[in-house]
């Protein structure tokens, strides 16, 4: 055991002392050179190359011995995301190096055009650069107080054709230069003309002026089908207008947006399958100025659009998304001891298959898929999307996925649901500050649902409800960036209740984000799962996370909750009582300090076990103090035997934590099995002795078991038949983090 850890300890010095490597390359003719500083270490054994499509989700992998230079052969036309590690000389891997880009060139030789240049919704510290590309592009912009310019913002992770890109941190009254580089996805580059904006000087924030001139800022394709495609369009300002669209290079139709707004939404059907269509914008203000924009493009698809028929051994995942902000991978744990088929279907918000994939899924292993919209709906190139998934397997399977922001790269994690239900609770939804609530519905039934709406206060009163009954097709969505806005709801939150009118099952989930993160899921909760005790496995109150935590009553009588607060040998810390409103929410922040009476940080982490009179549900929010972005992880009624953690990382700036908590009356013994993507034992630890109503903690569970450089599912077994609760936070240095919570495994 001494010499396992001290070889662990080699590859993370290998890693310290580790690599001088630029934050981006740029390659010709499929191939990529990367140069790094060498390990100044006897025990250097040699060096491993990784790459992969996403950022830190490296599929590929070269040994290049003691040399610092390798060259390695990619597919020309796309994005590539690198890492270097040293090995040593008994293969220990060290941590990797900070990630670099690389963009394959490839045999088109003609750079993107940039027109349609545009600086708007400036302010004394920020502005967007608006502009377009006529072919896609990865994009970035360079800009200072002068011709040298000197700042760069980060190549999109996303290619596009309209692009939009914020630039923050500016000084009020100050004239920018600025230029615009953009590469298209053969790797040819273009440097825009410099040009020059004021920001604002704090004091001049007059209305704006109705004959200035229109702006296009953002325009997307969304929901193309055979006969259909949905065009987004944004401007500066309230518009009316129209859209010219045809075959080849005629216009013969028109689409007409009559309502006055920023925000339009034109969809165009009847359409030819399998054609290329051009189309042009022209957008009309209140005093009939009008700008019309450039040329645009889109093709439908060749197949006829048919309704989603799931099996009844399907399991969904309500939130699928792939825009300029959200990009989504999907994970697939294989449960059983053979080769997985899996089939995945992507479907639209009509219920309407737009388009799948089989793959295979190794025994007991996992399976990671990114963009997987993309890579279901080939046809979607250039498009947005928003739908959700189902999948179908010839062996038992379960499914998550993770929603990231391209900006800040911030995962939340999102499970899958087998079945649906007609009465749903989302724990706690905001509009208030800088927070609000999204939601998405998914209808799991065969036939059109009817559904009803209703937003509470945290006093249980009644805050804005649904005026009609809302329609959802046969395995369609329905979804609100702000539900609470869409329902009346302002500078407010609390719980929001679901119900299917007409007895058809539905499955929701929830994103609370800010301004500036892009926050954590509540998934909807079943009523009938609340209960009169519930547990909740970690909470911890350090200089870097605290826990806030939340009551919800689901009955129309006040609920008394005594609150118990236990160390990981089951002793209990403290306790309070507290009162929760009939439908209402109780919040205490920072938790543990209330509980234990403290002002200052407590330094501690500990398990909550809610006693109540009523049926209630609770969910702890663990919220990093730096950059205030929560992870939420819900109460459970009851433990389990066998557990699965569908994913677990110790890879790159990556780590995952676990918590196992004893909720039976005696000493659990609990095994911990780690395995790879392809289902093989990486690390376990046996027999780990977890008093009654206590717990077991890592915060690197990979490394506790003596794995580095690797990321998988981990199994967890009592092995004495007491049942126990888990969860793990996947974590990054930058703050970014989310909950995969233990997830019960059939004997």
């Amino acid at each position: 055991m001494g010499n396992r850890y001290s070889l662990t300890c080699l590859g993370i010095i290998l890693y310290a002392i580790l690599l001088a490597l630029p934050t981006s390359l740029f390659a010709e003719s499929g191939k990529v050179i990367l140069a790094w500083d060498p390990i100044d270490d006897p025990e250097v054994g040699g060096y491993t190359v990784v790459w992969g499509q996403a950022p830190k989700a490296y599929s590929g992998a070269q040994n290049v011995g003691l040399g610092t230079e390798a060259s390695i052969t990619l597919e020309a036309g796309k994005i590539y995301y690198m890492a270097v590690h040293g090995v040593d000389k008994q293969g220990v891997a060290g941590e990797l190096s900070e990630e670099v880009t690389a963009l394959i060139k490839g045999p088109d030789a003609v750079p993107p055009a940039i027109s349609g240049v545009s600086v708007v919704n400036i302010t004394s510290s920020s502005a967007v650069v608006s502009f377009s590309t006529n072919e896609e592009a990865y994009v970035q912009v360079e800009y200072g107080k002068n011709n040298l310019l000197g700042s760069l913002t980060g190549l999109t992770n996303v290619s596009s054709k309209n692009h939009a890109v914020t630039l923050t941190n500016l000084e009020g009254g100050t004239t920018y230069s600025y230029r615009m580089i953009a590469k298209d996805l053969s790797g040819n580059q273009m440097l825009s003309e410099i040009l020059t904006f004021r920001t604002k000087d704090g004091t001049n924030d007059k209305p704006d002026d109705p004959n200035a001139p229109i702006k296009f800022l953002q325009i997307t394709l969304s929901n193309v089908s055979n006969t259909s495609v949905t065009i987004n369009w944004t401007t500066d300002k309230s518009v009316t207008g129209f859209i010219e669209y045809g075959p080849g290079y005629s216009y013969s139709f028109n689409g007409f947006e009559a309502g006055s707004t920023t925000n339009h939404v034109t969809q165009l059907s009847s359409l030819t399958p399998s054609t290329l269509y051009r189309y042009k914008l022209t957008a009309i203000d209140s005093s009939n100025n009008r700008v019309t924009s450039g040329v645009l493009m889109f093709k439908t698809s060749d197949r006829v659009s048919q309704p989603a028929r799931p099996s009844y051994e399907a399991i969904f995942i309500p939130s699928i998304v792939e825009n300029g902000r959200f990009r989504t991978n999907l994970g697939i744990n294989n449960l059983s001891k053979s080769q997985a088929n899996v089939s995945l279907t992507l479907v639209d918000a009509e219920g309407m298959v737009l388009g799948g994939k089989t793959v295979q899924v190794e025994a007991e292993g996992l399976k990671q898929i990114n963009s997987v919209a993309r890579f279901a709906f080939e046809d979607s190139v250039g498009s947005d999307i928003t739908g959700n998934l189902y999948l179908e397997s010839d062996r038992p399977i379960s499914a998550w996925a993770s929603q990231i922001d391209n900006a800040t790269n911030d995962p939340s994690l999102l499970l899958s649901k087998q079945t649906g239900t007609t009465r749903i609770l989302i724990p706690s939804a905001a509009n208030i500050g800088v927070f609000s609530s999204s939601l998405v519905l998914m209808n799991v039934g065969y036939t059109t649902a009817q559904v009803a709406l209703k937003a509470y206060g945290t006093s249980g009163e009644l805050l804005g409800q649904s005026s009609a009954p809302l329609t959802i097709a046969p395995n369609g969505v329905m979804s609100f960036e702000n539900v609470l806005q869409s329902l009346g709801v302002s500078d407010n939150y609390g719980p929001i209740e679901i119900t299917s009118l007409n007895n058809v099952p539905l499955i929701a989930s929830s994103r609370v984000s800010s301004v500036t993160r892009s926050g954590g899921f509540f998934e909807g909760l079943k009523y009938f799962e609340a209960s009169w005790s519930q547990t909740i496995p970690h909470v911890v109150d350090n200089s870097e996370i605290r826990t806030n935590l939340g009551i919800n009553n689901t009955t129309d009588l006040p609920a008394t909750v005594t609150i118990r607060l236990f160390d990981r040998n089951g002793t209990q810390l403290a306790s309070t009582v507290v009162s929760v409103s009939p439908r209402g929410l109780t919040q205490v922040n920072n938790v543990v300090r209330h509980l234990l009476n403290l002002q200052d940080v407590a330094n501690l982490d500990g398990s909550i076990r809610l006693e109540s009179d009523q049926p209630i549900f609770g969910w702890a929010s663990q919220i990093n103090n730096g950059t205030n972005d929560p992870g939420f992880a819900v109460s459970k009624g009851r433990g389990a035997t066998r557990l699965l953690v569908q994913s677990t990382a110790n890879v790159g700036s990556f780590k995952s934590s676990l918590v196992v908590v004893n909720t039976g009356s005696s000493v659990a013994v609990v095994d911990l099995i780690s395995r790879d993507s392809e289902g093989i034992v990486k690390g376990e630890s046996r027999g780990v002795v977890i008093p009654a109503g206590g717990f077991f903690s890592t915060a690197n569970i990979l490394e506790t078991l003596g794995v580095a450089s690797n990321y998988g599912p981990i199994e967890i077994i009592s092995t004495n038949g007491q049942p126990i609760m888990a969860t793990s936070r996947v974590y990054s240095t930058s703050g970014t983090s989310g909950f995969f919570e233990g997830q019960t495994i059939e004997q």
